[in-house]
This record gives structure tokens, sequence and C-alpha cells, in this order.
């Protein structure tokens, strides 16, 4: 009897014992104490089971294996970027100062290179001006030691007509008058050319044949023609020459060539209308561009120089051809001095 009384009481003082200590008891139905019904046992299952239950949902789940992966590869692919970018930024950094010390020892070497001489400047091409050439190219042969060459002296003549007219109509008259002359040289010259083959021999045998009166010459002879070319290329030579020395103006040259070559044996009317064809004449730089055949915008000291020196080149093969010619006249008695 006092067996049967003392185990419960010694359940019951374990179990005391536990709840103090917080252990959660599973309180078993005693069916032998008051209170320990079947009712009690269920009552404290459910607890048990709420209790479990709250805990689960205390538990957070954790993350899936493939956002565990993403996250991963996302973290290693930012690392990654981060080290190319600074890997970048050293490789620029790099560049920037191998180029520095690059441009700098390539200065120093190209400061050290000798400089090479200047070379002379390349001459830009100038226009040809074709008809002066060819009247410096043909006046150029007509003179054959003493002797004229008729021929040739009748080809630069017409050269010169064709130059003479590009200067304008200052010198519209002068060229008229000359083309005239040269005109009627010709004519007598074609009937006879192998006795006229020289100067000398023209007019020796157009004298021979009795057209002259003395030293008056007759109108449509050679003589006639030839006497009044030289002096046309007398006038052209002055004025040329002022030309080439600028040092005065073409107008004023012009004038006293006129007076100088030609007013002598001109009669009133040629006096008045000569001299107001040669007040038209321009200045030097239209007749420099006008002989080179360009726009006086085109003109340059090159051009300037040019033409300057193939007048005097022209020039200086009047100069003998004239004084030749002149001589030869005085020898034969042809020296006309009529005014006309």
């Amino acid at each position: 009897m006092r067996n049967i009384i003392g185990f419960p009481v010694t359940i019951m003082a374990m179990i005391c014992i536990l709840e103090a200590e917080g252990a959660p008891l599973l309180r078993l139905p005693l069916p032998f104490l008051r209170g320990g019904s079947a009712t009690n046992a269920a009552v404290v299952k459910t607890k048990a089971l709420t209790a479990k239950k709250q805990q689960k949902k205390q538990r957070k789940p954790g993350p899936h294996p493939i956002q565990i992966l993403g996250a991963n590869a996302k973290r290693g692919l930012g690392g990654l970027g981060n080290k190319i970018q600074q890997d970048t930024s050293n490789l620029g950094k790099n560049i920037g100062r191998e180029w520095g010390k690059l441009t700098s020892n390539t200065q120093k070497f190209v400061a050290n290179i000798p400089k090479p001489p200047l070379l002379p400047r390349r001459r830009k091409s100038l226009k040809s001006c074709k008809k002066l050439d060819e009247v410096c190219h043909t006046f150029a042969s007509v003179l054959r030691g003493n002797e004229v060459d008729t021929a040739q002296l009748l080809k630069a003549c017409k050269a010169h007509l064709a130059f003479m007219k590009t200067g304008g109509s200052s010198l519209r008259l002068v060229a008229k008058d000359l083309e005239a002359n040269v005109q009627k040289a010709e004519r007598v010259y074609k009937k006879s050319p192998k006795e006229g083959k020289s100067l000398s021999s023209l007019l020796a045998c157009e004298k021979s044949r009795g057209i002259h009166n003395g030293d008056e010459l007759h109108e449509k002879s050679a003589a006639m023609g030839l006497l009044w070319i030289r002096r046309s290329l007398k006038f052209q030579l002055d004025l040329y020459s002022s030309i080439i020395s600028a040092e005065q103006h073409p107008r004023e040259a012009a004038y006293g060539a006129y007076d100088k070559h030609l007013s002598p044996f001109h009669g009133w009317a040629l006096r008045k209308v000569f001299p107001a064809s040669l007040s038209q004449m321009p200045g030097r730089d239209v007749f420099i561009a006008k002989f080179a055949g360009i726009s006086e915008e085109e003109l340059n000291d090159e051009y300037d120089r040019e033409i300057a020196r193939k007048l005097k080149a022209l020039v200086s093969a009047w100069d003998p051809l004239i004084s030749c010619w002149e001589e030869e006249f005085e020898r034969l008695g042809l020296e006309d001095t009529r005014r006309v």
C-alpha cells in the first residue's frame, strides 16, 4: 500500500523539476491521477503540434541553388569587370607615358638632323607670247653678215604686223601704214625673187631700170616701200626702248619718236592724224600685258621682266639691221626726203 502511494509522488516530483528547467513536457494521461484523463492528453498533444508549426513558420526557407549560382556568377562577373576596367586604365596610362617618351625622342632626333640648303623656288611657267617670240626669231636671221635677206626681211615684217595689232588702237595707224609698205615691197620682190635676193641687189636692180627720178623714188617701187618700213621700225625701236627702261610714259616716248623719225617726212594732214592716234597710248603695264597676251590682273614682275627681255632682244636685232639698211639707201642715192 505504501509502495503504491509513493510511485505517483515520485512522478510528480520529476515533472515539477522538468518544468522548472523549462523543458517541454508531454503530459501523459494518468488515469490513476486526478485530472489525468484522456482529454488532458489530447490537449497536450495539440499544443505540441502547434508549437512545432510555429517553429517551422519562424524558420526562414534557405535560397534556391539556382539563385545561389546566379548570385555567385554576378559577383564573379562584377569582379572581372572591375579588373578589366582597372587593367584598361593602367594600359592607357602606360601607352600615354610611352607615347610621350617616343614623341620627345623623335623631336630631339629631328631637331638634331642638319637642315638641307634651301632649294631655289621653282619658277612658275609663264604663258608663251608666240607672236613676240616669232618676231624676235625672224628678225634675228634677217641680217647675214653685211647682207640683208629680202625674203626673211619681208617675213619678219609681216610677223611684226601681227604682233603690233596686239598693242591696241594706239598702234593701229602705224601698223596700217607699215602693212601698206610691206605689200608694196613684196609685190616687186615676187616678180624677180632671184634678182632681189638681198636688199642691195633688189634696190640696185630696180634703180637700173630707171624708174626713179634721182633720189625721188617711184611711188609704187620696192624702194619706196622699204624706205617707209625702215622709218617705221626706227620709230618703234625708240618706243620699245622706252618701255624697256620704264623711264617715261609710252605716250610721251611715242611723241618723241614720232617727232624724230616720222614727222619730218609727213605733210600737214598726217602731222595732225598721227599724234591724235598716239594720244591714245596706254600706260606701260597695259602694253606689257598686251604683248604678253595676258590680262592686267595676271601681270607680275616675272612677266614684266620676260617681256622686257624679249623686247630688248628685238631692239638689239633691229639696231644693226637698220644701220645696214640706211647705208644701202645712201650708197645708192635713194634717200627720198620729200613730205607726203
